[in-house]
């Protein structure tokens, strides 16, 4: 879905058109899920309450957004994420490691710890590329096509180095395979047995990692995804000692 698209939709969602706005909801969750794990700080499910108020801000987005400010639409949805989420967090009286709004010679500003404020900051200006993030809205599209989630991404990412270079490893070989990956397209599931027989890979690594190995193929699949697979180094690497 590209910028023109998505402004016609936010004009007809706007003006009363509840199948358009279903449309850029069910677009956009990946990226609304993302930005309330990262303005969170920890890994976020659809059956969280901090969720549904990053869907709510997301449709207030659309009912409030103006096409010529100079702001990107996603980068107006990020704000009000993390307003909304920065308000529910004091109403509920919560521990938290957000932003801290205080009061001073009446103007507004906010206190933060200086890991967060780099974390935010290397979070905003990677998300908020808009190629950036139609690349992994894109992803998410494909994923979907295999049954996977693309939030569950993060929850399914290898922890070490070594076992992260040795799905890389399992990805490159898979589309080393022409036949293998023309059943891959044609039937949306990753053929495990004869990927086996032919690579001698371990079952057991592949059934443990398929997910993750399904969006590297993907990611590998689509060279003009230029900034993904960085992204998802970063994003998901979380990378711990091997």
């Amino acid at each position: 879905m590209r910028e023109a698209e998505v402004n016609q939709y936010i004009t007809a969602a706007a003006n009363g058109d509840n199948s358009a706005r279903e449309k850029l909801i069910n677009h956009h969750k990946p990226y609304i899920i993302n930005t309330v794990g990262h303005v969170c700080k920890r890994f976020i499910t659809w059956s969280d309450e901090e969720s549904s108020l990053g869907l709510l801000a997301f449709d207030r987005a659309i009912n409030t957004y103006d096409r010529h400010a100079n702001k990107s639409f996603l980068n107006y949805v990020y704000l009000l994420i993390k307003r909304e989420l920065i308000d529910y967090f004091r109403r509920e009286n919560k521990e938290t490691h957000l932003p801290l709004e205080v009061k001073s010679d009446n103007r507004t500003e906010f206190v933060t710890m200086y890991d967060v404020s780099k974390s935010m900051d290397s979070y905003q200006q990677h998300v908020q590329q808009e190629e950036l993030v139609e690349e992994i809205l894109e992803l998410s599209e494909v994923l979907r096509q295999f049954n996977i989630k693309f939030e569950e991404l993060e929850a399914c990412s290898p922890k070490h180095r070594k076992t992260k270079a040795n799905l890389t490893t399992i990805a490159n070989d898979f589309i080393q395979k022409p036949e293998l990956v023309d059943s891959f397209l044609k039937k949306k599931r990753f053929p495990v047995t004869r990927f086996i027989e032919l690579s001698g890979h371990r079952i057991k690594t592949i059934e443990r990692h398929k997910k993750y190995i399904v969006a590297l193929v993907v990611v590998r699949m689509h060279p003009e995804w230029r900034q993904l697979s960085a992204y998802m180094q970063v994003t998901f690497g979380n990378e711990g000692k091997s």
